[in-house]
């Protein structure tokens, strides 16, 4: 018995690479029921998106690319579905010169599904927060249609008549910033001097940085990396990318912590023959 726990110790390592390879792919396709309790900052979140009443539009800053699509793109989803479900109205603007290709088609998705129409739901005005970013937030703060002047479409914030009256940080909802590190720009020009909520999506390893602000209530919500997308999901009662994204994780956690423990195994029953042979 000690001969085959010792074998433990040389195990080839691309066994355990194949079986958290094949843990992702399987919880792409299999649809597993998963139960997740929503942490605090994710029901804070929602919540601030559930009280909306749709007197004001909603401003969504969303930079996610090819880089932090894996934690970033289920929050943003969750969002827009979310809203479109509640019919709020809302606007879309990016600091990344890629953001406008990644959102677009996740929005268009979701728009066909929900039977909204662009212009009327929702518009995109593309990468209009360029560098530095705090003078372009300060800007879509002070006057939104002099900062951004055209739509995706060439069309001026006027030509949509539930935005006519959206010019300062005052006129919004709620502001939603989706990014890998969320601007705090936005809590100084809208939260601080106008009152209007702040929520924010972002990598897991940025969270830390945003956590006080949100036990303080200047941040009134936060989804954290792909988990914050799976809890959103869950409030929301639907299972797609966010939620198998988590099953596969968590699937890939479970690999790695039985390679662990079957490593010192081995460790431990080579040391205890070694021992014997030199008694």
């Amino acid at each position: 018995m000690s001969r085959l726990l010792a074998k433990l110790d040389n195990v080839d390592v691309r066994w355990f690479y194949g079986a958290l390879l094949l843990c992702i792919v399987l919880a792409s396709f299999i649809r597993v029921p998963v139960k997740l309790e929503p942490s605090s900052e994710a029901r804070g979140f929602f919540d601030q998106v559930e009280r909306l009443d749709g007197s004001k539009p909603v401003l969504i800053h969303s930079d996610w690319d090819q880089g932090t699509i894996g934690e970033l793109r289920a929050q943003f989803r969750g969002v827009v579905r979310h809203l479109f479900r509640k019919n709020i109205q809302f606007v879309i603007v990016s600091g990344i010169q890629t953001g406008r290709q990644f959102y677009e088609p996740e929005v268009e998705s979701l728009a066909r599904e929900f039977g909204k129409e662009y212009g009327k739901d929702w518009v995109s005005f593309g990468f209009k927060v360029p560098d530095p970013k705090g003078i372009a937030i300060e800007a879509l703060a002070r006057d939104f249609p002099a900062q951004v002047k055209e739509d995706d479409r060439g069309q001026p914030v006027s030509a949509y008549g539930w935005l006519a009256k959206t010019r300062v940080a005052e006129d919004w909802a709620l502001v939603v910033n989706i990014a890998y590190g969320p601007y705090l720009e936005y809590l100084t020009y809208f939260h601080a001097a106008a009152r209007v909520p702040v929520v924010a999506g972002m990598a897991s390893i940025w969270s830390t940085n945003l956590y006080p602000y949100f036990t303080a209530g200047t941040l009134k919500g936060m989804l954290v990396g792909a988990r914050g997308g799976g809890e959103y999901e869950q409030q929301l009662g639907v299972s797609e990318f966010g939620t198998r994204f988590l099953l596969g994780q968590s699937a890939g956690h479970i690999i790695l912590l039985v390679a662990i423990v079957l490593g010192n195994i081995g460790a431990i029953a080579v040391k205890a023959k070694r021992k014997r042979v030199d008694t």
